[in-house]
């Protein structure tokens, strides 16, 4: 940020199921800029109590675990096969995250933080753009997401593809997004453009 500035830049910053966001993410921490990540916040609100009940009511108690704890992999399991339970699962959980990310958002801005990132795979979805000074939106060839999505998550191409289909298309994010990363190189070459990028725009020193 410029000398003096003390404005509060939010920049967004989303991608596909296993197209390297987290990568940039945690990059991006390396700069001291306040990292909102959808999935922490996620998993604050939803092991509330009250959240948790929510839930079982709605999908059963199967998605319970041994511990008493939520099992995200039952639940994604129901949701990804099941366009309907996903949008039952949005209807619960969208309104607390978005109120977690507000309160977060404006103590950030009380603080007077220079950079604050919205990390949230779903960030146009949700209409957290408007949000945003900027978006950055990570991107490869599907062929290289699908490979990523079934190594890391162990499942097969067809529950990959079912997972890439609950968001919005990869060609519809870039066209709305201010700054698309290329990350189907090595994470040194994703991480100079994002580098790039933040110079260009001052939000790091050149």
């Amino acid at each position: 940020m410029p000398a003096g500035e003390k404005m509060t830049y939010v920049l967004g910053l989303t991608g596909g199921i296993g197209m390297g966001k987290t990568t940039i993410s945690n990059f991006l921490k390396k700069f001291d800029f306040k990292i909102l990540d959808a999935d922490l916040i996620s998993r604050q609100v939803i092991s509330r109590p009250a959240t948790l009940q929510q839930l079982v009511a709605c999908f059963g108690q199967t998605i319970i675990d041994q511990n008493g704890e939520l099992d995200r992999k039952a639940l994604g399991t129901i949701v990804f096969n099941n366009p309907g339970k996903l949008a039952q699962l949005d209807q619960i959980m969208q309104p607390l995250i978005r109120a977690e990310y507000t309160s977060q958002l404006k103590q950030a801005r009380q603080a007077k933080i220079p950079v604050v990132v919205i990390d949230a795979a779903l960030l146009f979805e949700q209409n957290y753009a408007g949000k945003c000074d900027a978006v950055m939106t990570v991107s490869l060839p599907q062929e290289l997401q699908l490979k990523r999505i079934m190594q890391r998550d162990k499942i097969t191409k067809t529950e990959a593809l079912k997972r890439i289909a609950s968001q919005i298309p990869d060609e519809k994010r870039k066209k709305m997004a201010t700054i698309v990363i290329d990350s189907s190189g090595t994470v040194e070459e994703t991480q100079a453009q994002v580098i790039k990028w933040l110079k260009i725009n001052n939000l790091i020193e050149k």
